[in-house]
């Protein structure tokens, strides 16, 4: 599918008049806006923490700017549950033209906003071209609105998730000490690095307990998963953080809030927050591609 052929997909069927010509203008203006840096929270493995990141992230970055949470499980979303919303609208609405991503956006605070995913909706897990050009427009439209887009992304390797984590400016890999979540996290980062090479994915390692053994250390997980990156890819991913195992975790998702606001003096908030201050100082120095734009042209290349 070619740029313009997504362009005429989402444009409305009616004559070609001086207002409709007017629109699709300030659409294509719209979509060569950029502002909002993108970050992409990803795994391979579904239970890592993803959304418990990208709740405390979004409250971090809240504090900095216009921050809005883009639930990229469109399938099984649940990322309104950290911010203790029921979206009346999601990409659900989206999809089937009920609505704009625009309209779909549910406020979680005064600088936090998000577009939730569908809940037990089968085939939002694998949509087809032109409800993904669709998204991808509306996110084009609305990110220059911010200052951060955060994707909270499904676990695996499916074409379509990873098609979100390539289009955003930034990916963190959010990975356990779980051999089988090492396994995996590596195999998201095989399969970004062919789709987009150029791309070096931060690291997080969720979990530490300092009651497990060394094999459990932060640093332990992160040098064996950059070692098998290095050997068979080239590549060695950034290690940002780990947060460790912490009740107060499981206390603020049973109070449907993230962890920095719930419990702001526990360790796994201490952690977050460092975690938060990090990524924040890298991502000034990332380049702002436009995650609407940049999935719209990553279907035109599929093509």
């Amino acid at each position: 599918m070619g740029w313009e052929q997504a362009l005429r997909l989402w444009r409305s069927p009616v004559a070609a008049d001086s207002t409709s010509a007017r629109v699709a203008a300030e659409r294509r203006a719209q979509m060569s806006v950029v502002r909002a840096v993108s970050l992409c929270m990803a795994s391979g493995k579904g239970g890592t923490g993803k959304s418990i990141v990208t709740a405390s992230l979004a409250d971090e970055f809240g504090a900095r700017g216009r921050t809005l949470i883009v639930d990229a499980d469109m399938g099984v979303g649940n990322a309104h549950i950290l911010q203790n919303t029921a979206p009346e609208r999601s990409f659900v609405d989206v999809v089937a033209h009920r609505c704009s991503v625009a309209q779909a956006r549910t406020v979680c605070t005064p600088t936090i906003d998000l577009v939730g995913g569908g809940s037990g909706v089968s085939q939002m897990s694998a949509l087809n071209a032109r409800d993904v050009a669709r998204i991808a427009h509306g996110l084009g439209e609305v990110e220059s609105e911010y200052d951060y887009v955060l994707v909270d992304s499904a676990a695996g390797i499916s074409d379509q998730t990873v098609s979100f984590a390539a289009a955003c400016d930034a990916v963190l890999i959010v990975t356990t000490p779980d051999v089988t979540a090492m396994t995996d996290a590596y195999a998201f980062i095989k399969v970004l690095h062919a789709r987009r090479a150029e791309l070096v994915p931060w690291l997080v390692v969720n979990r530490i307990s300092s009651d497990d053994g060394p094999e459990h250390d932060a640093q332990h997980v992160s040098e064996r998963i950059s070692r098998v990156c290095e050997k068979f890819l080239a590549l060695r991913p950034v290690m940002l953080g780990a947060i460790p195992d912490d009740r107060a975790v499981p206390r603020s998702v049973a109070q449907r809030r993230s962890v920095v606001q719930a419990a702001p003096h526990s360790n796994a908030a201490a952690a977050l927050t460092a975690l938060a201050r990090e990524v924040a100082v890298r991502l000034s120095g990332v380049p702002r591609g436009g995650v609407g734009r940049r999935l719209a042209r990553g279907l035109e290349a599929a093509e």
